[in-house]
């Protein structure tokens, strides 16, 4: 009996002592259950279900993205440069001696602010003549836009008649281009040669060949090689080559056969520069016949001009003037066009260049008044 308890005993022991290793495994081996809250409308449990999945972008902003399958725009576009521009330079522009200065304005006048919609930065380049002047920097370049600058031109004896300015955009390696034209309003060469108080500032050739007379002015060098006025004359059988300079001068000179020459310039002898002859001295007692015979040989031997062209002489060619007379096949230039009177003309007896104020030629007639006995009225 004693020796049953005692085996009674020890098996309770044991079986205390597995059940205490098995609940101990059980807890290191199986995560505590979590109580799951209830949700703020109801109080069944929350759902644990996985997102579903998508592809469309989760805006930064937090706000529901739109549903659309089209692609979002982009916000800029490519820069396309000076693509479209068009640039407008001033017009009509002429300078002078007493008003060297013009002002020039470079325009945009269009251009394609695609990439650009506030304008973009250029440089802008002024010309003279292939001359760089002046570069404005920092440019925005938008339609409309002008800027303006003066421009002078430095006058000199033979200087061009004209001028070329131009303006140049750049933009990176891009350029666009525009160019106008300047008129350039010269003093007379007389002008010049006064200033310098030359007192031989000209040389006087006279190809008889060609019955021209050609007058040079000095170069750089004080050679007489620029040619600054050519005349149509008449020379004659008795005409000398050679080389002589200007001596005495008449306003009115006394001529073989009794007639009258205008502003007469002695050559050598009884050969002068002169006008066609007059019967008289008078302005309105032209020889119409030989005035229609200049370009040919038609005097004795002495120079005949148009009276504007042996004044021209007679002026600004001093004593002592060189002149050479020799022949020539060829012109280097174009002959000048005589002028012919008609004989019918009732101003035939004046010359048509004399500068007098008299001359007919010179006088604007006024325009006849309507007849008013013939006016239809309206209305």
């Amino acid at each position: 009996m004693k020796r049953t308890l005692v085996w009674l005993l020890l098996f309770a022991v044991l079986f205390s002592g597995c059940t205490l290793i098995q609940n101990i495994s059980a807890q290191t081996t199986e995560p505590p259950t979590v109580p799951t809250l209830p949700g703020p409308e109801t109080s069944e449990p929350a759902a644990t279900e996985p997102a579903p999945e998508t592809t469309e972008p989760i805006p930064e902003t937090g706000e529901p993205v739109p549903e659309t399958t089209e692609p979002i725009p982009e916000t800029t576009e490519q820069d396309v440069g000076l693509a479209g521009t068009v640039l407008e330079l001033s017009e009509g522009l002429s300078a002078s001696w007493e008003e060297p200065e013009v002002e020039l304005t470079v325009r945009v006048a269009k251009t394609d602010l695609t990439g650009a919609p506030v304008g973009r930065t250029c440089n802008l380049l002024v010309y003279r003549d292939g001359e760089l002047l002046r570069a404005f920097c920092s440019i925005r370049v938008v339609p409309g836009t002008e800027r303006s600058l003066k421009v002078s031109f430095p006058f000199t004896r033979y200087m061009s008649d004209t001028a070329e300015l131009s303006a140049v955009l750049y933009y990176g390696r891009e350029t666009v281009s525009a160019s106008t034209t300047v008129a350039l309003v010269n003093e007379p060469d007389e002008v010049y040669a006064a200033r310098t108080g030359d007192p031989k500032p000209y040389s006087i050739d006279v190809i008889r060949s060609q019955n021209v007379v050609v007058v040079y002015g000095k170069d750089s060098a004080g050679e007489y090689t620029m040619p600054v006025k050519i005349f149509v004359c008449s020379t004659g059988r008795a005409t000398p080559v050679g080389t002589y300079s200007i001596g005495d001068k008449h306003v009115w000179g006394g001529l073989f056969g009794g007639v009258y020459g205008q502003y007469a310039s002695r050559i050598t002898g009884n050969i002068l520069f002169h006008s066609v002859p007059y019967y008289s001295m008078r302005k309105d007692r032209l020889e119409t016949e030989e005035y229609n015979k200049l370009g040919t040989k038609a005097s004795m031997g002495c120079i005949r001009m148009p009276v504007s062209d042996c004044k021209w002489i007679f002026d600004y060619c001093p004593y002592g003037t060189r002149v050479r007379i020799y022949d020539q096949e060829e012109l280097a230039f174009e002959k000048p066009e005589p002028i012919y009177i008609d004989p019918e003309d009732p101003r035939a007896g004046w010359d048509p260049t004399d500068p007098d104020p008299e001359n007919p030629w010179l006088i604007e007639e006024p325009e006849p008044e309507p007849d008013k006995r013939h006016l239809t009225v309206e209305g």
